[in-house]
């Protein structure tokens, strides 16, 4: 008799599974999908933007960097470095407006460790703001410039 109880009690506390609880509907996994797909949509628009700052922000590094190295050179030789070779640009202790640094001279003498990217390009520039040997960079493609 008592085992016929405890089979009874055992079975009492067993609920019985009713169909369609036993896992999600179709509709509550769409959503579900929905918003994850919304959350990875906003942290993907939010991250785009990090490469162009960062390659904006290295071509600022790579023209105050040059530009050390240009003042650099002129003391040394009292002339900028105007180029690049082999353009019939000579070094000048007052650059052209445009004219190009010549970063193979300041290589050569060991004021660059490397060549900056072929994205960025860096002039000379002069004007009542500016003093003799101000270096201009620019990024390709970017609306992003130093010393503008």
């Amino acid at each position: 008799m008592k085992a016929r109880i405890r089979i009874e009690r055992l079975a009492s506390a067993v609920r019985p599974i009713r169909r369609g609880q036993n896992g999600f509907t179709l509709v509550e996994l769409l959503v579900v999908i929905a918003i994850l797909g919304i959350l990875a949509a906003i942290v993907l628009f939010n991250i785009s933007g990090v490469n162009a700052s960062a390659a904006c922000n290295a071509m600022r590094t790579d023209g105050a960097t040059i530009q050390g190295a240009a003042d650099l050179y002129y003391n040394n030789r009292q002339v900028y470095p105007v180029g690049p070779p082999p353009a019939a640009q000579v070094d000048t202790n007052l650059p052209p407006n445009g004219s190009g640094v010549n970063v193979t001279e300041l290589l050569t003498n060991n004021l660059l460790h490397q060549r900056p990217p072929a994205t960025e390009t860096f002039t000379y520039i002069t004007g009542a703001n500016y003093g003799n040997g101000t270096v201009h960079g620019v990024l390709a493609g970017a609306p992003c410039q130093y010393n503008p």
